[in-house]
């Protein structure tokens, strides 16, 4: 008879299940005698079997603990190290503005020669963009190239019209310098403090320059001029930019500009039987002081120009630090704006008025402190208030000779010598900037003078402390926890000044005279130290 026999064990060891099976078959009956010895046999080899489980499950166990053979994730790729070398658009705006000087001359073989020099302040806003190419060597030395394209409405205006009771005493003057657009191509020249680059730059400018004038006189002499042409000249100054990440940039910069003036004919038309005056005109150099700020992008190809691209990926940052605090700073710009008066003279038997407009222009510097508190949902809000220098004026200055017995001078200085603001402030916190508007009380001191001489001395002069508004916003960029970077626009609206104005003729005679507001609009840039500044949040490189 044929026996099987299996024997059969198991053991789970660390969640392994190990399972040994032994199988033996016995021998059959009739087989060799000598094989009779096999259950024997089968026995120990059971028992040798059952002795090595121990030793099995010890070593399952162990090697349960042994570090697995998997090869290592690779490494994470070192962080960018940022460099300013690459190609850069962006776009900028500010305020300038300089004096502006013109000279007309007019002849006949009758009347002889008339001649009229003049000055007169200039300013106004300008908007454009750049593209240029950096490059950073090893030892932080940054050089690059720029070019630049701005929309234009820089320059100076005059314009004054008299009326009497005598219709004789009619005049009408229209005088008009202006920078309808310009660019530049610049060399830069920097040093990388990191992500701070401080610079020069200077090179060629170019743009269109325009004058143009009309002067009409009652006893029917009128003259004239115009002509525009586009003129090269030369630009220098310097500026400071901040990466606030590795493709974003923005900046602070100064600009001289300076570009030929216009010449061109000029006519005057007496009454009959006088025969036309000939003559010309020109203008001296074009020129302008310029603060502005702007924003530069390391271009990455077209999609980073895309909703959603890395250009637009700033705007939805979460914070990256509490702008809540007291802080002080300083601040420097431009500004400028039109300011218009009227001048009134009576007499027995006679009575008449001046109007006049002329454009301010100046550079303003100062100091700000404020406290702002940051809500939940990234609004800030805060309060503001600043004291400023200020070399905003309105300036017209004319002298004309020749003719029979003519001699005109006219000086009309009107200023902005100080001015402040308290505002209140309400803004939105995106990554390490502060995006805001502003708006509240201003006030100043305005100064008024003014002389004539026409066959008479006309006078007044007069200043006030006066008050009105202020409306603006502006952008702040923190560069550490406690010091940042800010750019603003500032609308300043103050009362005028009125006051009393003599003449000194044949006789003696009162007048007065009265100033509209005086607006101006205000670039300036300047760095703010917050007092217990919050830290800012860790940067996590994106790939």
């Amino acid at each position: 008879m044929r026996a099987a026999s299996r024997a059969s064990r198991s053991s789970r060891v660390d969640g392994s299940l190990l399972l040994i099976i032994v199988d033996a078959r016995l021998p059959p009956d009739g087989a060799d005698p000598a094989r009779q010895g096999a259950p024997h046999m089968f026995k120990k080899r059971l028992l040798s079997c059952v002795a090595i489980l121990p030793a099995l499950a010890a070593f399952s166990a162990a090697a349960a603990d042994l570090p697995s053979r998997k090869a290592p994730p690779p490494p994470l790729p070192p962080a960018p190290i940022f460099t300013w070398t690459g190609f850069h658009i962006g776009y900028g705006t500010g305020y300038g503005g300089a004096v502006y000087d013109a000279n007309i001359v007019l002849a006949n073989p009758l009347l002889g020669a008339v001649g009229t020099r003049s000055f007169d302040q200039g300013s106004g806003w300008f908007i454009g963009g750049q593209i240029g190419y950096d490059y950073q060597f090893a030892n932080g030395v940054v050089v690059g190239i720029e070019s630049d394209m701005q929309w234009s409405e820089i320059g100076s205006s005059h314009q004054a019209t008299t009326t009497g009771s005598n219709p004789l005493l009619f005049t009408h003057v229209n005088t008009r310098q202006s920078l309808e657009w310009f660019g530049t191509t610049r060399g830069r020249l920097g040093y990388s403090f990191g992500r701070l680059l401080p610079y020069v730059t200077g090179g060629v400018a170019y743009g269109e320059v325009s004058a143009n004038g009309v002067q009409a006189l009652a006893a029917g002499l009128v003259s004239g001029g115009s002509r525009s042409s586009t003129n090269v000249g030369w630009a220098a100054g310097a500026g400071l930019e901040f990466a606030v990440s590795n493709r974003t940039s923005v900046r602070a910069e100064y600009l001289y500009l300076q570009l030929p003036g216009v010449t061109g004919p000029a006519i005057g038309l007496p009454p009959p039987p006088f025969p036309a005056l000939v003559g010309a005109f020109s203008t001296g150099v074009m020129q302008a002081h310029m603060v502005r700020g702007g924003m530069n992008y390391r271009f990455n190809g077209v999609g980073d120009l895309m909703p959603g691209g890395g250009l637009f990926a700033g705007l939805f940052e979460k914070p990256a630090l509490d702008w809540t605090g007291f802080y002080v700073g300083v601040n420097g710009g431009y500004g400028g704006g039109k300011v218009g008066g009227v001048t009134a003279f009576a007499l027995p038997g006679a009575a008449f008025s001046t109007y006049a407009s002329n454009r301010t222009g100046g550079a303003i510097a100062g100091g700000q402190a404020g406290y702002n508190y940051q809500l939940s949902n990234q609004i800030v809000l805060g309060l503001e208030t600043d004291a400023q220098w200020s070399g905003v004026r309105a300036w017209h200055q004319a002298t004309t000779v020749g003719g029979p017995g003519a001699f005109v001078f006219t000086d009309t200085p009107n200023a902005m010598n100080w001015f402040g603001t308290t505002r209140a402030r309400i803004g939105y916190a995106h990554g390490s900037s502060l995006t805001y508007a502003t708006g509240g009380v201003a006030y100043g001191e305005i100064a008024v003078s003014g002389t004539q001489f026409a066959g008479a001395l006309f006078t007044g002069s007069g200043s006030r402390t006066q008050v009105g508004w202020a409306v603006g916003g502006g952008s702040e960029y923190a560069i550490s926890p406690n010091l940042s970077l800010k750019a603003e626009a500032l609308f300043l609206n103050l009362s005028g000044v009125n006051g009393p104005a003599v003449g000194l003729g044949l006789a003696p005679f009162a007048g007065s005279f009265s100033t509209q507001r005086f607006t101006s609009n205000l670039t300036r840039v300047g760095l703010n130290w917050r007092f217990g500044g919050g830290t800012l949040a860790p940067v996590v490189a994106k790939y």
